[in-house]
């Protein structure tokens, strides 16, 4: 007996027969329609899109410049500002310390004048003091000596207007 090898053969699926000429002509047929009609819209999407990424990073590295342009002027711009305040700050102590000093003048010539017109009163007044004491001690003086020595009053009082014309004079 020997075995058949057409049954074998038409068994054996690595044998190719009509279906598979059929299955890779379909395969073909819808690899190519895929090809024209499916893979180019897709690619046009890709494209685009990566249009728009090299464009963001066209922006974005022009934005980037934009910005550290922007902080540099920022920064110098306040570094200008703080100066001009710290120029203002000193200037404002300086003009200050000079009404200080100035309102301090003022004030010492006040005191100052105050002083001396205190002191020319109290000169005047001293002066006025001791006017009216010597006049007052000046005869208690002599007749306090005259009792002493024991001359008389009324030798006394002759003596006192030529004492006070010997004063006066």
């Amino acid at each position: 007996m020997s075995p058949r090898t057409d049954v074998v053969a038409e068994g054996n699926f690595l044998i190719p027969n009509g279906t598979f000429f059929v299955e890779l002509l379909i395969f073909l047929i819808v690899l190519g329609v895929m090809w024209f009609f499916v893979v180019p819209p897709i690619r046009k999407v890709l494209a685009e899109r990566e249009a728009r990424a090299d464009e963001t990073m066209v922006k974005t590295k022009e934005a980037r410049q934009l910005f550290a342009e922007a902080e540099a002027k920022h920064k110098a711009a306040l570094e200008k500002v703080r100066s001009e305040a710290a120029a203002i700050r000193s200037k404002a102590r300086a003009e200050g310390r000079e009404i200080l000093d100035q309102m301090r003048g003022e004030a010492q010539q006040e005191a100052n004048a105050i002083v001396a017109e205190a002191e020319a009163q109290l000169r005047a007044q001293a002066d006025q003091v001791a006017a009216e004491l010597r006049e007052t001690v000046e005869p208690l003086a002599k007749s306090l000596a005259n009792r002493v020595v024991g001359v008389d009053d009324r030798r006394a009082g002759t003596s006192r207007g030529q004492q006070t014309g010997r004063a006066s004079s």
